[in-house]
């Protein structure tokens, strides 16, 4: 199993980062690849609750997600399945000390454990040399996309 991780603090809440990512229809502007929501569970994102959604060309294709757990201010944690790995995806946010300025800052982590759901020799190796990476580099855009969202 592999794990792909990227963190940021963020000049905001936790509150506000935890209301930004619980609302899939602002996703486009922050997530990585994202296109659309297919399904919806009314409940989302507590735990059970289940979406579905649509990258852009050339990205994961159909993303089915389920949340493990919630613990709000906190963290979301989310089962995750598309056509080429599972995994399970932890968002956690925990207050920093405040700005110089006073503002509000929050240590954001975004992580995902991962397996690839085609094996092969080739796959062994590319794994740490290319997927790891490109998963990290997209977690990595996703917080920065995040902060410009947050302002």
């Amino acid at each position: 199993m592999g794990k792909a991780r990227a963190a940021l603090e963020l000049g905001s809440t936790a509150a506000a980062v935890e209301g930004l990512w619980a609302d899939p229809a602002g996703w486009g502007a922050f997530l990585d690849g994202f296109e659309r929501v297919v399904e919806l569970d009314p409940d989302w994102p507590e735990p059970g609750a289940r979406l579905v959604w649509e990258s852009h060309p050339g990205g994961r294709g159909r993303v089915t997600e389920k949340v493990l757990r919630r613990e709000p201010g906190a963290e979301l944690v989310v089962e995750q399945q598309d056509s080429q790995l599972s995994g399970v995806q932890r968002l956690a946010f925990a207050p920093v000390d405040a700005a110089a300025d006073g503002r509000a800052r929050v240590g954001v982590a975004l992580e995902l454990d991962y397996a690839l759901l085609r094996r092969s020799p080739f796959m062994v190796v590319a794994d740490p040399l290319f997927v790891r990476r490109a998963l990290r580099d997209s977690l990595r855009r996703t917080l920065e996309r995040l902060a410009r969202e947050l302002g």
